[in-house]
Protein backbone atom coordinates (compact mmCIF):
# COMPACT_ATOMS: atom_id res chain seq x y z
CA UNK A 1 0.00 0.00 0.00
CA UNK A 2 1.33 3.39 -1.01
CA UNK A 3 1.89 5.83 1.86
CA UNK A 4 3.33 9.29 1.30
CA UNK A 5 4.43 11.82 3.93
CA UNK A 6 5.69 15.38 3.79
CA UNK A 7 8.05 16.35 6.58
CA UNK A 8 10.28 19.15 7.82
CA UNK A 9 13.53 18.51 9.67
CA UNK A 10 15.14 20.58 12.41
CA UNK A 11 17.04 22.61 9.80
CA UNK A 12 13.71 23.65 8.28
CA UNK A 13 14.28 21.62 5.13
CA UNK A 14 11.30 19.99 3.46
CA UNK A 15 11.23 16.36 2.44
CA UNK A 16 9.10 13.53 1.11
CA UNK A 17 8.97 10.00 2.46
CA UNK A 18 7.14 7.40 0.41
CA UNK A 19 6.58 3.76 1.37
CA UNK A 20 5.12 1.30 -1.10
CA UNK A 21 5.27 -2.12 0.54
CA UNK A 22 9.02 -2.67 1.01
CA UNK A 23 10.15 0.07 -1.38
CA UNK A 24 11.03 3.39 0.23
CA UNK A 25 11.72 6.68 -1.52
CA UNK A 26 13.17 9.55 0.50
CA UNK A 27 13.70 13.02 -0.91
CA UNK A 28 15.15 16.00 0.95
CA UNK A 29 15.51 19.52 -0.41
CA UNK A 30 19.10 20.61 0.04
CA UNK A 31 20.19 23.69 -1.90
CA UNK A 32 21.82 23.56 -4.39
CA UNK A 33 21.77 19.73 -4.69
CA UNK A 34 18.82 17.73 -3.40
CA UNK A 35 19.14 14.33 -1.72
CA UNK A 36 17.24 11.36 -3.09
CA UNK A 37 17.46 7.68 -2.25
CA UNK A 38 15.43 4.61 -3.14
CA UNK A 39 15.89 2.00 -0.42
CA UNK A 40 14.03 -0.72 1.45
CA UNK A 41 11.71 -0.63 4.46
CA UNK A 42 13.06 -3.90 5.84
CA UNK A 43 16.21 -2.04 6.92
CA UNK A 44 14.07 -0.28 9.52
CA UNK A 45 12.36 -3.53 10.49
CA UNK A 46 15.75 -5.20 11.04
CA UNK A 47 16.78 -2.44 13.44
CA UNK A 48 13.65 -2.97 15.52
CA UNK A 49 13.82 -6.76 15.43
CA UNK A 50 17.45 -6.65 16.57
CA UNK A 51 16.57 -4.37 19.49
CA UNK A 52 18.72 -1.46 18.31
CA UNK A 53 15.72 0.84 17.91
CA UNK A 54 12.27 1.00 19.42
CA UNK A 55 9.44 1.96 17.11
CA UNK A 56 6.60 0.94 14.86
CA UNK A 57 7.89 -1.63 12.36
CA UNK A 58 4.79 -1.43 10.14
CA UNK A 59 4.00 2.26 9.68
CA UNK A 60 6.25 5.24 8.83
CA UNK A 61 6.81 7.63 11.73
CA UNK A 62 9.08 10.55 12.52
CA UNK A 63 11.54 8.07 14.05
CA UNK A 64 11.54 5.89 10.95
CA UNK A 65 12.08 8.89 8.65
CA UNK A 66 14.85 10.08 10.95
CA UNK A 67 16.55 6.68 10.65
CA UNK A 68 16.65 6.88 6.85
CA UNK A 69 17.82 10.51 6.86
CA UNK A 70 20.68 9.58 9.17
CA UNK A 71 21.60 6.71 6.87
CA UNK A 72 21.59 8.61 3.59
CA UNK A 73 22.00 12.31 4.43
CA UNK A 74 24.79 12.67 6.97
CA UNK A 75 25.30 16.41 6.51
CA UNK A 76 21.80 17.51 7.50
CA UNK A 77 19.80 17.23 10.69
CA UNK A 78 18.05 13.87 10.97
CA UNK A 79 15.61 15.21 13.57
CA UNK A 80 12.11 15.31 12.08
CA UNK A 81 10.01 18.00 13.74
CA UNK A 82 6.86 17.95 11.64
CA UNK A 83 5.40 15.17 9.53
CA UNK A 84 1.98 14.68 7.93
CA UNK A 85 0.56 12.00 5.68
CA UNK A 86 -0.60 13.18 2.26
CA UNK A 87 -4.17 12.12 1.54
CA UNK A 88 -3.86 12.30 -2.25
CA UNK A 89 -0.22 11.97 -3.27
CA UNK A 90 0.58 12.97 -6.82
CA UNK A 91 -2.17 15.58 -7.10
CA UNK A 92 -1.67 19.33 -7.29
CA UNK A 93 -3.80 22.41 -7.92
CA UNK A 94 -2.84 24.22 -11.17
CA UNK A 95 -1.02 27.55 -10.79
CA UNK A 96 -0.80 27.18 -7.01
CA UNK A 97 2.77 26.12 -6.34
CA UNK A 98 2.68 26.36 -2.52
CA UNK A 99 6.36 25.52 -2.22
CA UNK A 100 5.71 22.15 -3.83
CA UNK A 101 8.52 19.63 -3.64
CA UNK A 102 10.00 18.17 -6.84
CA UNK A 103 7.32 19.77 -9.01
CA UNK A 104 7.97 20.16 -12.74
CA UNK A 105 6.27 23.43 -13.62
CA UNK A 106 7.35 23.56 -17.27
CA UNK A 107 4.50 23.28 -19.78
CA UNK A 108 3.10 25.19 -22.76
CA UNK A 109 1.31 27.70 -20.54
CA UNK A 110 4.52 28.42 -18.64
CA UNK A 111 6.40 29.21 -21.85
CA UNK A 112 3.63 31.55 -23.03
CA UNK A 113 3.52 33.33 -19.68
CA UNK A 114 7.30 33.74 -19.71
CA UNK A 115 7.24 35.15 -23.23
CA UNK A 116 4.69 37.76 -22.18
CA UNK A 117 6.80 38.65 -19.13
CA UNK A 118 9.98 38.92 -21.25
CA UNK A 119 8.27 41.41 -23.56
CA UNK A 120 7.11 43.52 -20.60
CA UNK A 121 10.58 43.45 -19.08
CA UNK A 122 12.03 44.61 -22.40
CA UNK A 123 9.67 47.59 -22.38
CA UNK A 124 10.62 48.46 -18.82
CA UNK A 125 14.32 48.10 -19.58
CA UNK A 126 13.91 50.52 -22.50
CA UNK A 127 12.24 52.94 -20.12
CA UNK A 128 15.30 52.74 -17.86
CA UNK A 129 17.37 54.16 -20.73
CA UNK A 130 15.56 57.50 -20.45
CA UNK A 131 14.29 57.43 -16.86
CA UNK A 132 16.72 56.54 -14.10
CA UNK A 133 15.29 54.10 -11.52
CA UNK A 134 15.37 56.46 -8.55
CA UNK A 135 12.71 57.50 -6.02
CA UNK A 136 12.93 61.08 -7.28
CA UNK A 137 11.52 59.86 -10.58
CA UNK A 138 8.64 57.85 -9.12
CA UNK A 139 6.16 60.66 -9.89
CA UNK A 140 7.27 60.98 -13.52
CA UNK A 141 4.47 60.09 -15.91
CA UNK A 142 3.75 59.88 -19.60
CA UNK A 143 2.25 57.94 -22.47
CA UNK A 144 4.91 55.23 -22.69
CA UNK A 145 4.54 54.55 -18.97
CA UNK A 146 0.78 54.40 -19.45
CA UNK A 147 1.18 51.81 -22.20
CA UNK A 148 3.44 49.71 -19.99
CA UNK A 149 1.09 50.00 -17.02
CA UNK A 150 -1.95 48.91 -19.04
CA UNK A 151 -0.16 46.00 -20.71
CA UNK A 152 1.26 44.76 -17.42
CA UNK A 153 -2.01 44.98 -15.53
CA UNK A 154 -3.91 43.11 -18.23
CA UNK A 155 -1.33 40.33 -17.86
CA UNK A 156 -1.80 40.42 -14.08
CA UNK A 157 -5.54 40.04 -14.60
CA UNK A 158 -4.95 37.12 -16.93
CA UNK A 159 -2.75 35.26 -14.43
CA UNK A 160 -5.22 35.81 -11.59
CA UNK A 161 -8.10 34.66 -13.78
CA UNK A 162 -6.25 31.50 -14.80
CA UNK A 163 -5.74 30.53 -11.15
CA UNK A 164 -9.50 30.63 -10.74
CA UNK A 165 -10.71 29.07 -13.99
CA UNK A 166 -8.16 26.24 -14.06
CA UNK A 167 -9.27 25.28 -10.55
CA UNK A 168 -12.98 25.02 -11.31
CA UNK A 169 -14.14 28.48 -10.28
CA UNK A 170 -17.72 29.22 -11.44
CA UNK A 171 -17.88 30.60 -14.96
CA UNK A 172 -19.02 34.20 -15.40
CA UNK A 173 -19.62 36.60 -18.26
CA UNK A 174 -17.36 39.11 -16.56
CA UNK A 175 -14.79 38.77 -13.81
CA UNK A 176 -13.64 41.58 -11.53
CA UNK A 177 -11.26 42.22 -8.67
CA UNK A 178 -13.90 40.77 -6.33
CA UNK A 179 -13.13 37.47 -8.02
CA UNK A 180 -9.38 38.01 -8.39
CA UNK A 181 -8.92 38.82 -4.71
CA UNK A 182 -9.76 35.19 -3.88
CA UNK A 183 -6.21 34.47 -5.06
CA UNK A 184 -4.87 36.55 -2.16
CA UNK A 185 -5.21 33.71 0.32
CA UNK A 186 -4.70 30.89 -2.16
CA UNK A 187 -1.20 32.16 -3.03
CA UNK A 188 -0.50 34.20 0.13
CA UNK A 189 0.23 37.11 -2.18
CA UNK A 190 0.44 39.66 0.63
CA UNK A 191 3.53 37.87 1.99
CA UNK A 192 5.66 38.25 -1.15
CA UNK A 193 8.29 40.97 -1.43
CA UNK A 194 10.74 41.68 -4.25
CA UNK A 195 13.51 44.08 -5.16
CA UNK A 196 15.08 45.19 -8.42
CA UNK A 197 18.29 43.21 -8.79
CA UNK A 198 20.33 46.15 -10.11
CA UNK A 199 18.59 48.80 -7.99
CA UNK A 200 17.76 47.11 -4.67
CA UNK A 201 17.90 50.28 -2.61
CA UNK A 202 15.17 52.24 -4.36
CA UNK A 203 12.29 50.25 -2.89
CA UNK A 204 11.18 46.89 -1.54
CA UNK A 205 8.13 46.02 -3.60
CA UNK A 206 5.19 44.35 -1.88
CA UNK A 207 2.54 44.88 -4.56
CA UNK A 208 -0.22 42.90 -2.83
CA UNK A 209 0.59 43.81 0.77
CA UNK A 210 -2.55 45.87 1.39
CA UNK A 211 -4.96 44.06 -0.89
CA UNK A 212 -8.36 44.14 0.79
CA UNK A 213 -11.32 41.90 0.09
CA UNK A 214 -13.62 44.78 1.05
CA UNK A 215 -11.99 47.15 -1.44
CA UNK A 216 -10.26 44.88 -3.97
CA UNK A 217 -9.65 47.58 -6.57
CA UNK A 218 -8.87 50.70 -4.58
CA UNK A 219 -6.63 48.93 -2.06
CA UNK A 220 -4.02 48.39 -4.80
CA UNK A 221 -2.75 51.87 -5.82
CA UNK A 222 -1.05 50.65 -9.00
CA UNK A 223 -4.16 48.75 -10.10
CA UNK A 224 -6.40 51.70 -9.28
CA UNK A 225 -4.10 53.86 -11.41
CA UNK A 226 -4.39 51.37 -14.27
CA UNK A 227 -8.18 51.64 -14.20
CA UNK A 228 -7.99 55.41 -14.07
CA UNK A 229 -5.72 55.83 -17.10
CA UNK A 230 -7.46 53.07 -19.05
CA UNK A 231 -10.88 54.73 -18.85
CA UNK A 232 -9.91 58.41 -18.75
CA UNK A 233 -6.42 59.10 -20.03
CA UNK A 234 -6.85 62.84 -20.34
CA UNK A 235 -7.81 63.61 -16.77
CA UNK A 236 -5.71 60.89 -15.10
CA UNK A 237 -2.48 60.77 -17.09
CA UNK A 238 -0.49 61.68 -13.95
CA UNK A 239 -1.56 58.32 -12.50
CA UNK A 240 0.50 56.61 -15.20
CA UNK A 241 3.61 57.26 -13.18
CA UNK A 242 6.92 55.42 -12.87
CA UNK A 243 6.26 53.97 -9.42
CA UNK A 244 2.90 52.50 -10.41
CA UNK A 245 4.51 50.87 -13.45
CA UNK A 246 7.28 49.38 -11.31
CA UNK A 247 4.73 48.10 -8.79
CA UNK A 248 2.72 46.47 -11.58
CA UNK A 249 5.73 44.68 -13.07
CA UNK A 250 6.73 43.57 -9.57
CA UNK A 251 3.20 42.19 -9.14
CA UNK A 252 3.61 40.21 -12.34
CA UNK A 253 6.95 38.83 -11.14
CA UNK A 254 5.35 37.81 -7.83
CA UNK A 255 2.40 36.11 -9.54
CA UNK A 256 4.66 34.05 -11.76
CA UNK A 257 6.73 33.02 -8.75
CA UNK A 258 3.63 32.15 -6.73
CA UNK A 259 2.09 30.11 -9.54
CA UNK A 260 5.11 28.23 -10.81
CA UNK A 261 7.53 28.34 -7.88
CA UNK A 262 10.04 30.64 -6.26
CA UNK A 263 12.85 28.89 -8.13
CA UNK A 264 11.76 29.72 -11.69
CA UNK A 265 14.24 32.61 -11.96
CA UNK A 266 16.99 30.98 -9.85
CA UNK A 267 19.92 29.95 -12.06
CA UNK A 268 20.78 27.02 -9.77
CA UNK A 269 17.30 25.57 -9.28
CA UNK A 270 15.31 26.53 -12.38
CA UNK A 271 14.37 24.10 -15.15
CA UNK A 272 14.65 26.71 -17.92
CA UNK A 273 16.83 29.79 -18.37
CA UNK A 274 14.30 32.50 -17.61
CA UNK A 275 15.44 35.74 -16.02
CA UNK A 276 13.70 38.49 -14.08
CA UNK A 277 14.85 41.99 -13.23
CA UNK A 278 13.36 41.34 -9.78
CA UNK A 279 14.44 38.97 -7.04
CA UNK A 280 12.20 37.76 -4.23
CA UNK A 281 13.38 38.86 -0.79
CA UNK A 282 10.40 37.51 1.18
CA UNK A 283 8.20 34.52 0.39
CA UNK A 284 5.38 32.77 2.25
CA UNK A 285 5.90 29.91 4.64
CA UNK A 286 3.91 26.85 3.62
CA UNK A 287 3.29 24.25 6.29
CA UNK A 288 3.71 20.55 5.60
CA UNK A 289 -0.10 20.35 5.64
CA UNK A 290 -0.29 22.71 2.65
CA UNK A 291 2.37 21.14 0.44
CA UNK A 292 1.85 18.66 -2.36
CA UNK A 293 3.90 15.51 -2.82
CA UNK A 294 4.47 13.50 -6.01
CA UNK A 295 4.46 9.76 -6.44
CA UNK A 296 7.88 8.23 -7.06
CA UNK A 297 8.02 5.17 -9.28
CA UNK A 298 10.74 2.56 -9.76
CA UNK A 299 14.17 3.51 -8.46
CA UNK A 300 14.68 6.79 -10.28
CA UNK A 301 13.84 10.21 -8.89
CA UNK A 302 10.99 10.60 -11.38
CA UNK A 303 8.00 12.37 -9.89
CA UNK A 304 4.50 11.67 -11.18
CA UNK A 305 1.83 14.36 -10.96
CA UNK A 306 -1.83 14.77 -11.89
CA UNK A 307 -3.86 17.97 -11.70
CA UNK A 308 -6.93 18.47 -9.54
CA UNK A 309 -9.30 21.43 -9.16
CA UNK A 310 -9.17 23.37 -5.92
CA UNK A 311 -12.82 24.49 -5.98
CA UNK A 312 -14.02 20.93 -6.51
CA UNK A 313 -13.11 20.21 -2.89
CA UNK A 314 -13.33 23.71 -1.36
CA UNK A 315 -16.42 25.95 -1.21
CA UNK A 316 -16.17 28.74 -3.75
CA UNK A 317 -16.95 32.34 -2.70
CA UNK A 318 -18.01 32.84 -6.31
CA UNK A 319 -21.05 30.62 -5.89
CA UNK A 320 -22.86 33.48 -4.26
Amino acid sequence: MLQTFVFKNKDGRDGIFQKDDDIVHIFLELYPLDIYECTRWHLWEQQIDSGYIKGDRDSPSADAISFFIRKYAENVSHIVQDVVQVDQPGYYFPRMNRGSIRFNYVNDAFHLDMRAYRNIQTSLDSLFDVLEPHPKNFVSYGHKIRELLILTCTEVEFLLLKVLTENGYPEKDRYSTRDYVICLDLLKLDQWKAELIQYPSIKTFAPFANWSKDHPTNSLPWYRAYNAVKHNRGDNIDQANFEHALDAVAALHVLLSAQYGNQIFDSYQQRTEERSIFVNVATPEWSVHEKYAPIFRDEGCIAQWASAQYFASHPSPGNG
